[in-house]
């Protein structure tokens, strides 16, 4: 006995239906995950070219209005010292996803100009390189 048409959905259909919602929402969530790494790598490489150009305007900054010579050591453990006459005055830290490629030191004498010319390189989470170029006697500097 059969009673016309029935309506609703059988339990194969909605499973069917749930289980390609699922493989949908993965798919974004995974998409997601991914963006979320990749913005969070941009937006630390950013900040650390940014800080490392602070670094050295304002080490340059205090030499001119102490009259005093420094030194900038860039350390492989994400650090940037600060010395004058031998003595630590600063640590400049950089975040932890990020690390120097070697080890470089930066002059800056009592007029505040740099007098080192050098590259500082640093790597970020995807093992890309990054380099900032400083140029001998001027404020120069290039960010790659």
């Amino acid at each position: 006995m059969r009673k016309g048409n029935r309506k609703g959905y059988s339990l194969v259909e909605l499973l069917v239906v749930i289980s390609i919602l699922f493989m949908i929402i993965g798919g974004c969530v995974l998409n997601l995950y991914k963006f979320n790494k990749k913005w969070n790598n941009n937006t630390n490489v950013d900040f650390c070219n940014n800080y490392i150009l602070h670094v050295l305007q304002n080490s340059s900054l205090y030499c001119r209005q102490q009259n005093v010579s420094c030194v900038l050591e860039f350390c492989n453990k994400n650090k940037i010292n600060l010395f004058i006459n031998h003595e630590l005055v600063k640590v400049y830290e950089i975040p932890k996803e990020l690390k120097f490629m070697n080890y470089f030191v930066v002059k800056i004498d009592n007029i505040g100009t740099i007098i080192t010319a050098c590259t500082i390189s640093y790597e970020d989470a995807n093992k890309d390189v990054h380099d900032i170029t400083i140029r001998v006697g001027s404020h120069y500097v290039k960010v790659k």
